[in-house]
């Protein structure tokens, strides 16, 4: 067999859906570790997001839609185009934020992680977002397959993917809840004070404790799916 015959048979076809399910699976966890550095500021060490901070978790948040529903309802061009016109929006906060800090001397706002600030990590992900959908929207492969999620994909990758869902909405409970004493029922405060967190260790154990909950959640979901099969289905590859 030549390589360029493995080759098609490795990104074409239903294996082309499999490796498109696992990247957008990927890019849901790396949005998670974002969220997580975001969420930790604010109730770990307490700092509160500003507006801006604020755009772009929405962005984040926005992004995830696109791999959301391509793992629910199918690989679609749209799905992904979503994930794009959000990861637009959110860069535009990310840019709009760093330049209010560009002036030598600037120390920027909130702590910086390996010399960047969280403002920039967004607008590196949102720019690695873009590309990646972009790359994903000329592979026609799994377009051409129909794919109808992953109802009937093999149970351990519907648990990992559930996980990654369930926590990206919890995440979106969290951010939405924690808004309303901040802002209250107007404007957000350019420069909200600080509250006190729960420190260091339990801010990140509140975390993973949210992800075990999502776990939970997904396996209860994917035994109930498998009571309501039919007793002699066999999960697909697909």
């Amino acid at each position: 067999m030549s390589n360029s015959t493995r080759f098609d048979e490795t990104f074409t076809g239903a294996n082309a859906v499999r490796i498109s399910r696992l990247i957008n699976v990927l890019a849901l966890f790396a949005l998670l570790g974002v969220l997580a550095g975001s969420l930790h500021l604010q109730f770990g060490v307490g700092e509160q997001p500003c507006p801006l901070c604020l755009v772009q978790r929405s962005g984040m948040i926005g992004l995830a839609v696109g791999p959301i529903m391509n793992l629910l309802w199918g690989i679609r061009a749209s799905h992904y185009a979503l994930s794009i016109l959000a990861a637009v929006v959110g860069a535009a906060g990310s840019v709009r934020q760093i330049l209010l800090h560009i002036e030598p001397g600037d120390p920027g706002y909130g702590p910086a992680i390996l010399g960047l600030h969280l403002y920039t990590w967004a607008l590196i992900t949102f720019v690695i977002a873009i590309v990646g959908c972009a790359v994903m929207l000329l592979w026609d492969a799994p377009f051409k397959e129909n794919d109808q999620g992953i109802r009937h994909a093999q149970s351990w990758f519907r648990v990992v993917a559930l996980t990654a869902i369930f926590w990206v909405f919890a995440n979106l409970i969290i951010i939405g809840v924690s808004v309303i004493p901040e802002c209250g029922l107007g404007m957000c405060p350019d420069d909200p004070p600080n509250i006190q967190g729960v420190g260091d260790f339990n801010g990140w154990l509140a975390i993973l404790f949210v992800g075990i909950l999502a776990l939970a959640f997904a396996l209860a979901v994917v035994v109930n799916q498998r009571k309501a099969d039919s007793p002699g289905r066999a999960d697909s590859d697909r």
